[in-house]
């Protein structure tokens, strides 16, 4: 794979909020958002969902992924 070719996949990836959590112990993918700024926007909503359900936060991460499943039990 050339480098232009990597570059293509990696663009044609969405931006996702990832949420690991414990208590249950889930790592969530929310999204998909068209950059970086939206999904930064929305994680507050997303997190206080979780908390809501009294899930413990343990870490969020935004990035350029394409997740096989939405959540995945730890």
């Amino acid at each position: 794979m050339n480098e232009k070719t990597q570059e293509f996949e990696i663009q044609k990836f969405g931006w996702w909020i990832g949420i690991l959590t414990k208590k249950p112990d889930y790592l969530y993918y929310f999204g998909v958002f068209d950059n970086y700024w939206e999904a930064e926007r929305s994680k507050n909503d997303y997190i206080q969902d979780l908390e809501q359900e009294k899930a413990e936060i343990i870490d969020i991460q935004i990035r350029q992924c394409q997740p096989e499943q939405l959540t995945i039990p730890l």
